[in-house]
């Protein structure tokens, strides 16, 4: 008989045993004093199972560790080989085998080929294993070469065919003889009429128009300029600007070629005032200026006399948007008055350091600025203007 057998026999008699005493003192004994003999009875047998029950546990814990221990032993002692049917590839590798050395890139010269043990027969981006990556180049290819662009297009390219540099206005190779001033490069350092940027040169910005108005209460205002008689006003080519000490300006450096004569979208005083100098009248008048102040004036100018100027300025004022111009003297006016223009030309016109008696003979054959040009002078009387303003004085 096993000892858990003796241990569950002999308790089975302790609680026969317990029954019957259990049985006399109930029968015997008072009410309370048999409540306490059974309550310290099933107490003495709750202790007996409990220290047996522990004992019992004890045991087995005991019994499964061994069993444990001796598996884990014998696993260890003989691996299994055959874990599964996997016949593919193992990372980083195969149970039970051990883990190989790295292996390190061998660096390969530029001219050596790589020979790899895998299939691939193709070729490898950036480049094969193993292979030292070289950035290789060519000393005979030129790296600053424009790329060629195979096209169709036999047309014109805008703003240039691909692959051209990018050339600036103003930077085009000029012919020797005519660096200086030849009426059609370097432009923009006075006025450029094809940059849309100089456009406020003759647009009215202003926001109240009505300033403009002629009125009748302001007189023409004449002014005059004190030069020496030996003055000799320089002319300057298109590498350096040309400024002025009053405006408009009626006298000072100007530009080698004269203006050809008439009606201008805009002409700067660089140019006119070359024209001023062999005697010319030059018309200013302000963009925001009435209309018809502004035809009227141009009626009488270009009746009186074939070297004459219109363009528009900035450099009026609303008090007095219109002006006449002759070297080293202006007469600016809010209202036209026929006959004081009529005698500010015949007085001061064919005047000037340049002015010559025959103009007619250099007048057709010199070269001139024509830039923005609206329509050209008419003949009055001849080349030579012999004859000032006589219109009017045949309707005075």
């Amino acid at each position: 008989m096993t000892s858990v057998g003796q241990h569950g026999l002999v308790s089975q008699q302790l609680f026969s045993y317990a029954l019957r005493q259990l049985r006399n003192r109930i029968c015997s004994y008072s009410p309370v004093a048999s409540f306490c003999f059974v309550f310290n009875l099933i107490k003495m047998i709750w202790n007996i199972n409990y220290i047996f029950v522990l004992g019992l546990l004890s045991a087995m814990q005991f019994v499964c560790r061994a069993k444990t221990i001796k598996k884990a032993g014998a696993t260890l002692r003989q691996p299994l080989e055959d874990l599964s049917l996997w016949q593919g590839k193992w990372f980083p590798h195969a149970p039970g085998e051990y883990p190989k050395e790295k292996l390190q890139r061998m660096h390969l010269h530029s001219n050596e080929v790589y020979k790899s043990g895998d299939s691939w027969a193709g070729g490898w981006f950036p480049y094969a294993p193993g292979e030292q990556h070289i950035l290789r180049t060519d000393p005979q290819v030129d790296t600053v070469t424009t790329p060629k662009i195979k096209d169709d297009w036999q047309g014109k390219w805008f703003p240039q065919a691909p692959g051209e540099p990018h050339i600036t206005k103003g930077t085009h190779e000029e012919p020797q003889n005519l660096i200086c001033d030849d009426g059609v490069y370097n432009l923009h350092v006075d006025y450029d009429p094809e940059d849309i940027r100089q456009n406020y040169n003759y647009l009215c910005f202003a926001v109240n128009r009505s300033l403009f108005n002629p009125n009748m209460n302001k007189e023409a205002l004449l002014t005059k300029h004190f030069l020496p008689s030996a003055f000799v006003p320089p002319a300057k080519c298109l590498n350096e600007s040309i400024g002025y000490t009053h405006e408009p300006a009626t006298c000072g450096s100007f530009r080698p070629l004269p203006a050809v004569y008439g009606t201008y979208k805009y002409l700067p005083p660089q140019r006119y005032i070359r024209n001023l100098a062999e005697g010319a009248i030059v018309m200013l008048y302000h963009p925001c200026a009435v209309q018809g102040q502004i035809t009227q004036l141009e009626n009488i100018v270009s009746g009186c006399l074939y070297r004459y100027l219109i363009t528009p300025s900035q450099l009026l004022t609303p008090e007095r948007p219109l002006a006449l111009l002759a070297w080293r003297n202006s007469l600016s006016m809010s209202v036209v008055d026929r006959e004081q223009v009529g005698q500010f030309i015949r007085k001061y016109a064919k005047q000037g350091p340049l002015a010559i008696p025959v103009l007619s003979r250099v007048v057709e054959k010199r070269e001139s600025y024509k830039a923005a040009l609206l329509s050209e002078a008419r003949l009055v009387t001849d080349l030579d203007d012999s004859e000032l303003c006589g219109f009017l004085e045949q309707h005075m």
